[in-house]
C-alpha cells in the first residue's frame, strides 16, 4: 500500500511538473472584444488536451516509479538470500 501510494504521489508531482515545462499549456479564459454586439465578454474554456496529455504523464510516471521500485526491491530480496544462504 505504502509503494502504490508513494508512487502516484512522485507520479502526480513529476507528471505536472513536467505536462507544465514540456507542453503548450493556454490560458483557461480569453477575451473577446467587440463581436455579437457586447463591448467586452470573458470566456471561460478548459484545455482538454492538456489535461489529457497529464493525464497520462502521471499514469506514466506512476507506473514507472513502482516498477523500479519493485525491481530494486527484489534485487534487495535475492541478494539477501544470497548472503543469508552462504
Amino acid at each position: 500500500m505504502k509503494k502504490m501510494f508513494i508512487s502516484l504521489l512522485g507520479g502526480l508531482i513529476l507528471g505536472i511538473i513536467s505536462s507544465f515545462i514540456f507542453m503548450d499549456y493556454q490560458k483557461i479564459s480569453y477575451e473577446v472584444i467587440g463581436l455579437g454586439g457586447v463591448d467586452e465578454r470573458t470566456i471561460k474554456d478548459i484545455d482538454f488536451e492538456f489535461a489529457f496529455n497529464a493525464s497520462l504523464l502521471v499514469i506514466g510516471f506512476t507506473i514507472l516509479i513502482f516498477v523500479i521500485w519493485t525491481y530494486i526491491d527484489k534485487k534487495k530480496d535475492e541478494k539477501f538470500y544470497k548472503n543469508y544462504n552462504k
